[in-house]
């Protein structure tokens, strides 16, 4: 799907292809370096991903019909991705979705973090999802803006979530939006 942005370009927001693996082992690694608030420490992706690895993983995430990833692509480069998930096994979990979002900082504020979220609800409505739930370090208050304006609510809170290398923590949110 094309989208207009708040600053009159256009984004991209399509499903990853093999020949995007190099594009998305670069994105990953610069993402990782850039915020506190994503589940990796630098350097922590690039010790186990090779370009190779990432296309066998683009694949086989392909024919995974309860899986769905998505890049953003603006001004031709990759700038960040996002993925929705409904469980697998267990019927009783079935009616759940979880999501996932990361967006290189230069790119934050054009709005380009909304078009993934719509195109990932739009998933999720799609495969029978009656809730989509999601997880922010707590003091991500620009994700949390987002999430709220998508009519997320906060459900709960995991202490001490994240442990970061120089020892310190960060707590994290669970959300929810109901469909």
């Amino acid at each position: 799907m094309v989208y207009q942005l708040k600053n009159g370009e256009t984004v991209t927001i399509r499903v990853p292809t093999a020949e995007d693996a190099s594009a998305l082992v670069h994105l990953m690694i610069a993402q990782d370096s850039q915020t506190r608030f994503l589940a990796r420490n630098p350097g922590e992706f690039e010790r186990g991903f090779t370009v190779e690895r990432e296309a066998a993983c683009i694949r086989s995430m392909e024919s995974n019909p309860n899986l769905q990833w998505y890049v953003a692509e603006y001004q031709g480069k990759l700038v960040g991705n996002c993925s929705a998930l409904v469980p697998s096994s267990g019927e009783r979990f079935r009616h759940r979705a979880g999501v996932a979002f990361a967006l290189l900082k230069e790119y934050w504020g054009l709005g380009i973090g909304g078009k993934m979220m719509e195109s990932c609800l739009a998933w999720c409505r799609e495969h029978g999802a009656e809730q989509v739930e999601l997880e922010v370090v707590a003091g991500n208050e620009r994700a949390l803006g987002m999430y709220r304006s998508f009519g997320f609510e906060e459900t709960g809170l995991r202490p001490r979530a994240l442990k970061y290398p120089d020892g310190s923590y960060a707590d994290e949110y669970c959300m929810i939006k109901y469909l």
